[in-house]
């Protein structure tokens, strides 16, 4: 696997994107929607259900994210081999949770990278940068806030991808699909705490 592509990957933990005027992908869609209790037929089961998440404020979408997130996925190489991402995430947020900085590691059978990226929100439009300092490439990004997380395309060099972020409370859905690329996807589940 390029390290380029792994390095993207791990950037592109916190914002699954697709580009602002397409849909965010089924897949992602489909394991969101889930929750427990959505067949519920009586007033009790439905009091029992765990809350929804509320929508992300356009205005500090990054309020909630501030602390560590662990998780791991799968990522999809164009030959059909799939493997295990391990990833532990450090979100800062300043200003009034419209400012994130965050560093990211990431490790894989293909090897290990470290990223470190600032991004901005006004007016629920999302722009920044990203450094991954093993393999010192790095590039922009820029995307939207949703009402459920991020949608964000992110560039680097000959690197593009689209990444959607869902945000469920305690956890992030991520998934992204990448362009001329060996890469196909990445799937993570990232958990607070």
């Amino acid at each position: 696997m390029k390290s380029a592509y792994l390095a993207l990957a791990a950037l592109l933990l916190w914002t699954g994107a697709t580009i602002a005027q397409d849909e965010p992908a089924p897949q992602a869609e489909t394991e969101s929607a889930v929750e427990p209790g959505d067949d519920a037929a009586d007033a009790g089961e439905a009091a029992n259900e765990a809350p929804r998440p509320g929508p992300v404020q356009k205005s500090a979408p990054f309020k909630e994210l501030a602390g560590r997130w662990i998780g791991d996925g799968r990522i999809g190489l164009g030959e059909g081999k799939i493997e295990t991402v391990k990833c532990r995430a450090t979100y800062f947020v300043e200003g009034a949770g419209d400012q994130l900085k965050q560093n990211i590691r990431c490790a894989s059978a293909g090897g290990k990278v470290e990223v470190k990226s600032e991004v901005r929100a006004k007016d629920g439009h999302l722009t920044g940068t990203w450094n991954e300092l093993v393999y010192n490439v790095g590039g922009d990004l820029k995307g939207e806030v949703t009402e459920r997380g991020f949608r964000i395309v992110v560039r680097g060099g000959d690197l593009t991808a689209n990444m959607d972020v869902i945000v469920l409370n305690d956890r992030q859905v991520v998934e992204i699909q990448f362009f001329n690329s060996s890469l196909r996807g990445l799937t993570l589940i990232l958990k607070k705490g």
